[in-house]
């Protein structure tokens, strides 16, 4: 009660659920050509940050709900040329999501809180020359259907009533690059630990509004989120674990993701083997005609099939070749 109290009585409060600032679904190593990557993520859990100006929230100042943790999955193959694509989904319950500032209102019962974000996601792969080093542009079209709870204030009790609820569709694009280097001693497991620094698009409202005359105007609105990080894979046959930190630095005051982590657990399953023509078989020239594979060969005596090289001075040189 006491912190409510520092909000300020505006004659409306909208309080909007949106979903946290997560790194791209396929940070991490590569999936090979043929391979088909199946994964579970825990992402975007959010360290507890406290600010002092979050306490003391403003007329205009934004309110939302901001996930602690997204649960989600990934569905990812491995194309020629470095290439993969696949679709991703992340989602969070509105019993795991925290207030940005205080005076923001849960929403009603009956109102659905929770927050759905997926799309198609790109990543390449791009060729090297240095054979441990990695370098990939990760791309992420993702859509969340944002929903928000408008509150009027009641001018003879002072309490905030449910007036009415809106949703929105939201592009939220997230796309990073990400630099790797593999380890990999003896080709049976694998570790890749990495840099990734990218952006995405969230959403804000004005959770906080003393103008009577905008209660059915929408005040959702997308900004943007940059962040930068670090992480590993440990990559085993055919499973692989992840475990990444990074911190975002969002645009808007008194929204803040804090400083995050991601965990990722994959099955991976298929795979290229190269069918490529096999090398020409290369072989030194035998010293005893006797040693030759084709002295059973019934025409071997034959003059009419007899190795002109034979009789060559070179024939007995070590580096002679057929």
């Amino acid at each position: 009660l006491a912190a409510s109290a520092c909000a300020p009585e505006t004659v409306i409060r909208r309080s909007a659920a949106i979903p946290g600032a997560s790194l791209p679904a396929r940070v991490g190593g590569e999936t090979h050509r043929g391979e088909v990557r199946i994964s579970g993520h825990v992402n975007a859990v959010r360290g507890d940050q406290v600010e002092l100006e979050a306490l003391f929230p403003e007329e205009g100042d934004p309110g939302v709900f901001i996930p602690d943790f997204e649960l989600g999955g990934s569905l990812y193959f491995g194309l020629p040329r470095g290439f993969e694509i696949g679709a991703q989904v992340l989602y969070a319950s509105g019993e795991w999501q925290t207030p940005n500032t205080v005076g923001v209102l849960r929403f009603p019962r009956g109102l659905n809180q929770d927050v759905l974000l997926g799309g198609v996601g790109f990543r390449w792969n791009l060729p090297l020359r240095h054979p441990e080093l990695r370098l990939s542009i990760l791309t992420e079209l993702n859509f969340s259907n944002i929903r928000e709870a408008v509150f009027v204030r009641d001018g003879d009790t002072g309490e905030y009533g449910f007036d009415h609820a809106e949703e929105e569709l939201f592009f939220l694009p997230n796309a990073a690059i990400q630099a790797g280097w593999e380890i990999s001693p003896d080709g049976t497991w694998s570790l890749t630990p990495y840099l990734v620094i990218g952006g995405q698009r969230s959403v804000t409202n004005v959770g906080f509004d003393n103008n009577l005359a905008s209660l059915d105007d929408s005040t959702l609105e997308g900004f943007g989120v940059f962040y930068f990080g670090l992480g590993a894979e440990m990559r085993y046959d055919m499973f692989a674990f992840g475990a990444s930190f990074y911190y975002p630095v969002d645009s808007v005051e008194l929204i803040d993701f804090g400083p995050s982590l991601a965990f990722t657990m994959s099955g991976i399953f298929g795979g290229w083997d190269g069918d490529r023509a096999p090398e020409p078989r290369r072989y030194r020239a035998p010293r005893d005609r006797r040693d030759d594979p084709r002295y059973d060969d019934p025409r071997y005596d034959d003059p009419r099939y007899e190795d002109p090289g034979y009789d060559d001075p070179g024939y007995d040189d070590p580096g002679y070749r057929l």
